[in-house]
């Protein structure tokens, strides 16, 4: 089987990159992907009644094309919300972000972040070498203690000092040291983050927009793992099957897709320097109508989980009436047993979220083995170093786990388009 462009990985960017050939004329192509049905980590489950995404899917919307492209996709089937988050820290309920709602603090931790920030001196900042001075460089010690330090280490499981700030960039609101000041004394009128308002489909949960992307393609094919890749020859097989191909776009996270490589034991090696995270996903059906918000952050050590989202709340389809669904992130470190699942009810009900007499549905785990690339000091050479020798043999890789970043899913729909126009 001879094929022009060969994509590994039927999630958001590989579809994306192959509806956009497909727009520019060009069919042949294939997607070839593992799993039973499109979508990799933006598919959705149905569960008696309930739809289940893998963990939170959200569709921030920032570009006229992007707006326009999901529009077109999902045509009615399409929900624009407004960002309902909060931080529980203590006793106290802060509203997102932390930075910015000071307000909400107890007097005495409110005064200290006030004293932290005046005490930073931003005229003598050096650059930050890590996660952690980048941190106390915009908003001083108590901040960073209160809410940065503890949910970001429980977030990547690991110190802030070993992170980079990298993949700060829109992912960390940044209000001025004004509006900060301001956020002690009352609520700000303005919201910060790229999050403030997003989209959701009305039915079928984010796995719709998958499904429309890959409703429109001639070349997929599921149930398809790729077990070994050579570059010089430009094959690649599937079990007993083998491809030739003249381009290759890798949507596979980094390090899996190296170690497919065939006689290639420089660029096989660097996987071994590509870390990340893993996230276990405990989802919670309930016979009650829990009060709307979108997800609460979870920095405190003694909550095994570091965010609760309602399910539910993104749109009255994803649960029948009378219900209520959450999903609940928690690190991969953490067994998925009745142990862990204790925790996770004993913190639900400390915090007020559910009550005892609250009648369980069911409830069921998933994993999400690749949830986070780990900007460690070693991931922007060793990614550089990959990328650029597997472009030279004509590979491509791109999206959230092909170029080993962190991003959403808007960026994932877009380079699928930039991706299409480099290779036709």
């Amino acid at each position: 089987m001879h094929i022009k462009t060969l994509i590994l990985g039927a999630g958001l960017t590989g579809l994306s990159t192959a509806y956009h050939l497909q727009q520019f004329g060009e069919s042949d192509y294939l997607v070839v992907d593992r799993a039973e049905k499109p979508g990799g980590l933006c598919a959705s489950q149905e569960v008696k009644g309930f739809t289940f995404d893998y963990s939170g899917h959200l569709l921030h919307l920032h570009s006229d094309y992007g707006k326009k492209l999901v529009k077109k996709l999902l045509k009615n089937n399409l929900l624009r919300l407004k960002r309902k988050a909060f931080i529980y820290t203590g006793s106290s309920r802060i509203p997102f972000p932390f930075q910015a709602n000071l307000f909400a603090l107890p007097p005495e931790q409110r005064q200290a972040c006030v004293k932290g920030l005046l005490e930073v001196n931003s005229e003598i900042q050096k650059k930050p070498s890590n996660f952690e001075q980048w941190c106390l460089q915009r908003f001083g010690k108590p901040i960073y203690e209160q809410f940065m330090r503890p949910y970001n280490t429980k977030l990547w499981e690991c110190s802030p000092k070993e992170l980079t700030c990298e993949w700060c960039g829109p992912f960390v609101p940044r209000p001025s040291r004004k509006e900060i000041l301001q956020s002690a004394q009352k609520p700000l009128k303005k919201s910060y983050g790229y999050n403030v308002c997003f989209y959701y489909p009305k039915q079928g949960g984010c796995g719709a927009l998958a499904n429309a992307l890959a409703k429109e393609l001639t070349g997929l094919r599921t149930k398809s793992p790729v077990t070994q890749i050579n570059l010089k020859n430009k094959t690649a097989r599937f079990g007993r099957k083998k491809v030739f191909f003249e381009n290759l776009v890798n949507t596979l996270p980094l390090p899996v897709f190296l170690k497919l490589l065939e006689k290639e034991p420089r660029l096989t090696a660097l996987s071994d320097r590509l870390a990340h995270t893993s996230v276990n996903v405990y989802n919670l059906a309930l016979k009650k109508e829990i009060k709307p918000f979108s997800w609460i952050y979870f920095p405190d050590e003694q909550d095994p989980f570091y965010r609760v989202g309602l399910q539910s709340g993104f749109s009255p389809r994803n649960a029948p009436d009378g219900t209520s669904s959450l999903y609940i992130e928690l690190p991969g470190s953490l067994p998925q047993n009745t142990h862990t699942e204790k925790r996770i009810w004993e913190a639900l009900l400390q915090k007020g979220i559910i009550n005892k007499d609250d009648k369980v549905l069911f409830s069921f785990w998933q994993r999400i083995p690749y949830a986070y690339a780990l900007y460690d000091k070693r991931r922007a050479q060793t990614v550089s170093r990959a990328i650029n020798a597997l472009k030279k043999a004509g590979c491509f890789c791109a999206g959230r786990y092909g170029k080993w970043e962190y991003s959403f899913m808007e960026s994932s729909l877009l380079e699928g388009l930039e991706l299409a126009k480099k290779l036709i």
